[in-house]
């Protein structure tokens, strides 16, 4: 060996050696000065990768949420992580859920290079400081003029629950799976906001367009953990790789459309979100404000493509565990039966006006939302400088995460919150009362801007099957698995059913 070898293999071995001390020196340093909230110690580059991926082998959990959970029954509510190199915190209570929520410096988005990549980095849901408030703003504004989750609009979501009653009863009786048709349902309800139009639900386009969004919710993680987290492309590469793919391919549908919206636009027409927004951008020109750096054509069809997301899933996905548990739960469909049969009645549909004398009915819904939390770790929020969150010191560029399901599953808040209790949201009247520790939506700043929509779908389309069909597991079929699977939502396995006629 050369004496240059030997004195780079020394320098090596010794550079090593100082980068982990100084590491351990800086980082005990910077938890004094910052204060900080407790969490495990971390590796140099790794950070606490692998101790989660311990933990989650030696307590046998399958679902990070459930881990989160663990680890904060030792670091308490609020604790710190870090992947790689970001600093993540976890929050667990209701309290300090809400108290980070509204606080205006942990109201940003984390930046996504799969986003970026794919040219989605503009949507609204993801934005945010100026591009965020002001496509909030308008994205609210559209729903109000369009009375999107409003009275109004009960009629495209009734026309839609007919439909899907009809394709139930077309199975006459025989099993089947009930995910396809409740996904086409909840689809069309957004395809009628976003294009002012509804599809066939055997149309091929319609159908492909379904499975992208399949595909991008089942790949993204709890959360959207690939989406967000900067070291998610080399550590899920294959997940990765498949949510690039579906969401460029699904941006060029969402493309086609505004192009074709564009060629027949008419200010004296405007029947759909992409027409007020095609309109909004070109109010925005003619201001000198700075609006049109931020409501533009790549902002429209990634927008559009959000609402697609948002709109579908989360809906299609509460549904089928409503439809689960009332299979599971013969006694509580035959009392919410009963409840639509005594006020509704046998010779009338439900209405979204019932919805204040159908307070079990409600009770339900708001339960299988509790207990199959489909957010389980919300969206990730980000520190845009540096803030203080109970006590503790938040960086700017903080990751915040909360873990809703810890918050929805909290033996001190729910008494035995591993069972189905509907009566849990009933007072001793019998009337409908909410709980402030149930947030399905989220909370704060951001909470979601569809959820009176959401709200109207559940209700209409859950009452519709609830009015028409009692749902009973087939008689040769094994007890369908709780479990569900960890996604961007949280999904029941597959099933099926029997849903017999009650005319």
């Amino acid at each position: 060996m050369t004496l240059s070898e030997i004195f780079l293999s020394y320098i090596n071995a010794q550079t090593v050696m100082v980068c982990i001390v100084i590491y351990f020196l800086l980082s005990f340093s910077f938890k004094r000065r910052m204060n900080l909230p407790p969490g495990p110690w971390s590796l140099p580059l790794l950070g606490n990768i692998p101790i989660l991926a311990i933990g989650l082998y030696r307590t046998g959990v399958e679902l990070p949420e459930h881990l989160l959970a663990e680890m904060a029954k030792k670091y308490g509510k609020v604790f710190k992580l870090k992947i790689g190199s970001k600093l993540i915190v976890v929050i667990n209570g209701c309290e300090y859920i809400k108290e980070a929520f509204k606080n205006h410096h942990i109201n940003d988005r984390p930046e996504s290079q799969l986003f970026q990549e794919v040219g989605l980095d503009d949507a609204m849901p993801i934005t945010s400081g100026k591009s965020w408030k002001y496509q909030h703003t308008f994205t609210l504004h559209t729903f109000q003029t369009f009375g999107v989750g409003r009275s109004k609009f009960e009629g495209n979501i009734i026309n839609e629950a007919n439909t899907l009653v009809e394709g139930i009863r077309d199975s006459k009786g025989n099993r089947f799976d009930p995910h396809i048709l409740i996904g086409n349902a909840v689809s069309n309800i957004t395809c009628s906001v976003v294009f002012g139009k509804r599809y066939d639900h055997a149309d091929p386009e319609f159908q492909r367009i379904i499975m992208l969004l399949y595909t991008m919710v089942n790949k993204m993680g709890s959360g959207g953990v690939v989406t967000f987290l900067p070291i998610a492309k080399y550590i899920f590469p294959e997940k990765y790789r498949d949510v690039s793919s579906a969401y460029s391919e699904f941006r060029t549908f969402i493309h086609n459309h505004v192009d074709e919206h564009q060629r027949k636009f008419d200010t004296d027409k405007m029947h759909d979100f992409i027409d007020v927004f095609l309109n909004e951008i070109e109010l925005a020109k003619k201001e000198t404000g700075d609006r049109t750096n931020y409501l533009h054509y790549k902002s429209l069809t990634a927008t559009a493509t959000f609402l697609f997301l948002a709109g579908t899933e989360p809906s299609t996905t509460t549904l089928r565990w409503a439809l689960l548990y009332m299979m599971m739960h013969t006694e509580i469909q035959a009392k919410v039966q009963q409840e639509i049969d005594t006020i509704v009645g046998r010779m009338h549909m439900p209405q979204w006006s019932d919805r204040l004398l159908l307070p079990y009915t409600e009770a339900v819904l708001l339960e299988v939302q509790r207990i199959r939390t489909i957010l389980a770790l919300g969206t990730p929020h980000v520190a845009s400088q540096d803030t203080k969150l109970a006590g503790y010191d938040i960086p700017k560029g903080t990751y915040v995460v909360s873990n809703v399901w810890a918050l929805h599953n909290d033996p001190d808040v729910w008494n035995e919150p591993d069972q189905f209790k509907p009566e849990r949201f009933l007072d001793e009247d019998g009337k409908l009362c909410h709980r402030e520790e149930l947030i399905p939506f989220g909370t704060g700043n951001r909470v979601c801007a569809g959820e009176n929509l959401a709200k109207m779908e559940l209700f209409l389309f859950f009452t519709y099957i609830m009015h028409s069909f009692t749902i009973t597991k087939p008689h040769d079929a094994k007890a369908p698995s709780m479990k569900g699977i960890g996604g961007f939502t949280f999904c029941p396995t597959l099933y099926e059913l029997i849903a017999t006629d009650r005319k």
